[in-house]
């Protein structure tokens, strides 16, 4: 019986670290992306959030330039490794209908300011996504 509640003590403190760990994470919270596509601007809200201990990004809102928008639910990074400021996952894209996984880093270069890298078909870029308050 000792043993049992030694092991059930260590699930608890594990747990109660794992926990902790996800909630102060810098990424957790929502975030914003702007975008731009047939000279017309778009914002895609982005929120990371803890599942199984573990981060993972949704996209949750878009809206045009003119604040019309409505709410969108997609995996947007998952597969997240995170530690200090930098970090990596796959990043999902839609590419002509399909979802595509591609490699990410990440980089917080300030509390609130996310660097997105990858780099797919040839193409690279660097978003830049702003923490909203």
């Amino acid at each position: 019986m000792k043993s049992l509640t030694t092991f059930t003590t260590l699930v608890v403190v594990l747990v109660s670290i794992t926990n902790l760990t996800a909630q102060n994470n810098p990424l957790t919270g929502k975030w914003e992306a702007e975008y731009e596509e047939n000279n017309e601007k778009f914002y895609v809200t982005y929120e990371f959030r803890n599942e199984n201990g573990k981060p993972t990004c949704y996209a949750t809102y878009i809206k045009d330039d003119k604040g019309r928008g409505e709410e969108h639910e997609s995996l947007a990074i998952k597969d997240i490794v995170f530690e200090g400021e930098k970090g990596t996952g796959k990043f999902i894209i839609d590419h002509k209908g399909k979802n595509y996984e591609v490699r990410a880093n990440l980089k917080l270069s300030d509390n609130n300011t996310l660097v997105v890298s990858y780099s797919a078909w040839g193409y690279s870029d660097n978003e830049t996504w702003k923490r909203l308050k």
